[in-house]
């Protein structure tokens, strides 16, 4: 196994929160999460050069844990932060630091997230090769 540095190939984004996210005790829905982390992958994965839309690969959650560390309180049009990096890597999966914070930086939540590739069509599994990702992070393993 490879272990990769954090904060190799890092990306932040913003993420809406809409009505329906929040439960009946005014939280953020447990639900929610997951969700929250999945958007913050396509955005880490475009915002590297993985764009899986037009091709036949496709990255299927292996493993997910996710810590709740902080309620959201309502707040229908708020918005939340996901933060996003590889932590490591094997031949046949990779995985991905992820925490949700609120605006001002407070993290709610943290999660980690093990990927592999699949062909969507075959259902056969594919090596992970990130090598161009890494290039582009000034990575040479």
């Amino acid at each position: 196994m490879t272990t990769v540095t954090p904060p190799v190939l890092e990306h932040t984004c913003e993420v809406g929160l809409r009505a329906n996210d929040f439960d009946w005790a005014g939280h953020l829905n447990n639900s929610v999460y997951p969700q929250l982390l999945e958007t913050g992958r396509w955005e880490w994965g475009l915002a590297h050069g993985a764009d899986a839309r037009g091709g036949t690969q496709v990255a299927v959650v292996l493993q997910l844990h996710l810590d709740y560390l902080q309620a959201v309180d309502w707040d229908p049009v708020g918005r939340l932060v996901v933060r996003t990096s590889l932590v490591d890597r094997t031949a046949y999966s990779f995985t991905l630091a992820q925490d949700v914070e609120l605006p001002d930086g407070t993290k709610v939540a943290r999660g980690r997230v093990r990927l592999g590739l699949m062909d969507r069509d075959t259902k056969r599994v594919h090596r992970v090769d990130l090598s161009a990702m890494l290039a582009g992070a000034g990575d040479t393993a």
